[in-house]
């Protein structure tokens, strides 16, 4: 996502505030929310709204899912509506407004969590985003390979 800042959107100073930086200026710096603790702790899961219309809920055949995330570092809010303003859209967000997933609409597959959707995955019950991102990389292969003979 921040190479997409910078080449696209031309913010280029998109950096990421955990490596160093002005946090106020940061692309991705430390957010308040409602999870309590310190750094990088994973927390629990919390609620995450869908928007209706976009390929996650597809993907999850819902508009409210809970989910586990780490909440130490997203989208700052200062550069949310710059970040928004060309392609990618907003996705999924917490109760309180903060960022939670973004997409590129019409990409095979470019959809950035804040969440770590492999913490419910396992051998016997894979993650559904896991699964849909699968299921894009054997579609792009076999096109690649179809293109290729």
């Amino acid at each position: 996502m921040l190479e997409y800042a910078r080449s696209v959107h031309g913010m280029t100073h998109a950096f990421h505030a955990e490596y160093g930086g002005d946090p106020a200026t940061a692309l991705i710096a430390p957010i308040a929310c409602a999870v309590p603790g310190d750094g990088p702790t994973l927390n629990g899961s919390y609620p995450i709204h869908l928007r209706p219309e976009s390929v996650i809920a597809q993907i999850y055949g819902a508009t409210e899912i809970a989910e586990a995330f780490t909440c130490s570092y997203g989208v700052n809010p200062a550069a949310r509506a710059r970040l928004l303003a060309g392609e990618l859209q907003e996705v999924g967000w917490s109760d309180d407004g903060e960022t939670r997933a973004i997409a590129l609409p019409g990409h095979r597959f470019f959809l950035a969590t804040l969440f770590l959707p492999q913490l419910g995955s396992t051998p016997a019950r894979p993650h559904p985003l896991i699964i849909a991102f699968l299921e894009a990389s054997a579609r792009f292969a076999a096109t690649r390979s179809l293109a290729g003979r």
